[in-house]
């Protein structure tokens, strides 16, 4: 956004909720190819071993069921789905690391080998349920990077929970965001 590394806003606390879509409909976060998942959700979500254990039930990397969350790494152009336990039977066959997962052995990712250069990647993410809730605010805060338009039209309805936009107008946010092409980087607090 001209020259904008990064869009910092803060918002009133009960914005929170409203992104929940946002994080669900899925955002950009850059790490190292060759992350295992786990380093991945260590590092550039800033989790702790605690938290992916037992809040991250469910790990989905470009489509398929993970189980080995040590042993599968990112490349660029991966796109993973993060989610706490879902219910009814499906949600228990396609949750990690649980007594059903040879139900879908074949479409699960075992494991795959790291990729050696350790470049600086794109990885596509979604965060379901309550893990978004439980989650959101400091996924947010850390930043993300989405389509400027879908940003524009996140926040156009809730402007005035908007409290701040560091270096910029409140009124100018709405007009540069539908100008601009592409994505944009953005973090967001909350108080």
């Amino acid at each position: 956004m001209n020259n904008v590394d990064c869009l910092k806003i803060n918002m009133r606390a009960e914005a929170l909720s409203g992104w929940n879509y946002l994080l669900q409909k899925g955002f950009f976060l850059q790490g190292r190819a060759g992350m295992s998942v786990r380093e991945f959700l260590r590092e550039t979500l800033a989790w702790d071993d605690s938290l992916i254990d037992s809040e991250v039930r469910t790990v989905f990397l470009n489509n398929s069921p993970v189980d080995d969350i040590d042993a599968v790494h990112i490349k660029a152009g991966d796109r993973m789905a993060l989610g706490s336990a879902m219910p009814g039977i499906v949600g228990i066959c396609m949750g990690r690391d649980n007594p059903y997962k040879e139900f879908r052995r074949d479409i699960s990712i075992a494991e795959n080998s790291a990729d050696e250069s350790s470049a600086l990647v794109s990885v596509f993410t979604k965060i379901f349920s309550t893990l978004a809730v439980y989650t959101g605010e400091g996924v947010l805060k850390r930043g993300v990077t989405v389509n400027a338009g879908q940003l524009a039209e996140l926040l156009e309805g809730r402007m005035e929970l908007v409290r701040e936009v560091v270096g910029m107008d409140l009124g100018e946010l709405i007009p540069r965001l539908q100008a601009e092409e592409g994505d944009v980087l953005v973090a967001v607090e909350f108080s």
